[in-house]
C-alpha cells in the first residue's frame, strides 16, 4: 500500500518513510564502511533513486527489507570500489619506489607519504634509499660515498623497498574489510 503511494509521487509518504527508515540506514550502513558520511551519502543516494525511479519500482518484499538490502549492496559496491582505488595507489606508490625515472611527476600526497616512510627507515638505510632515488646515484657510487661494498649497497635497497612497501600499504588502507 505504501508503496503504491510511492509509486504515484506521493511526497508525503516518501518523506515519513525517509524519516522513519533514515537513521537506521545509516547506522547499519555503518557496520560496512565506518565512515558516517559516507553512510549519509549512500543512504541518501538510496533515497533519492527511490524517488526518482518510484514508478519503475516493483518490489516483492517488505519495504524495509528492500531498504536495507538495497543499502547493503550500495555499501557493497563502494567496499569494492574503495579496494580497487587503494590497490591502484598501492601499485602506483610501488612503481614510484621501483622507478628509476628522475623527473616523474608524483601526486603530492603520495610524494609526502613516500618521505615520512623513508625518514622513519634506520639512517643508513634511508641515506643509501635517498642516494639512488632522490639523488639517482648508481650503486658503484653510492658504495663509494659510504665507503661499503656494492652488495651492502643492494641489501640495502632491496630492505628499504620491501619496507617502504609494508608501510605504505597499511597506511593506504581505507577500510578494511574483514
Amino acid at each position: 500500500m505504501t508503496l503504491n503511494k510511492i509509486k504515484k509521487n506521493n511526497q508525503d509518504v516518501f518523506e515519513a518513510l525517509f524519516e522513519q527508515y533514515y537513521p537506521h540506514l545509516v547506522k547499519f550502513a555503518e557496520g560496512y564502511l565506518h565512515d558516517l558520511q559516507s553512510c549519509e551519502d549512500i543512504v541518501q543516494s538510496f533515497f533519492i533513486s527511490l524517488w526518482t525511479n518510484s514508478d519503475k519500482l516493483s518490489i516483492t518484499s517488505s519495504p524495509k527489507s528492500y531498504f536495507f538490502t538495497s543499502v547493503k549492496n550500495l555499501c557493497l559496491n563502494k567496499l569494492r570500489d574503495l579496494k580497487v582505488q587503494d590497490k591502484h595507489q598501492v601499485l602506483y606508490i610501488e612503481s614510484l619506489i621501483n622507478s628509476d625515472a628522475e623527473n616523474e611527476v608524483v601526486d603530492p600526497e603520495i610524494f609526502r607519504m613516500i618521505r615520512n616512510a623513508v625518514d622513519e627507515l634506520p639512517p643508513q638505510m634511508a641515506e643509501i634509499f635517498q642516494k639512488r632515488y632522490y639523488e639517482g646515484k648508481q650503486l658503484k657510487e653510492i658504495a663509494a660515498e659510504l665507503n661499503i661494498v656494492e652488495g651492502t649497497v643492494k641489501t640495502q635497497l632491496f630492505r628499504a623497498r620491501s619496507t617502504l612497501r609494508d608501510k605504505l600499504q597499511k597506511s593506504t588502507k581505507i577500510i578494511l574489510v574483514f
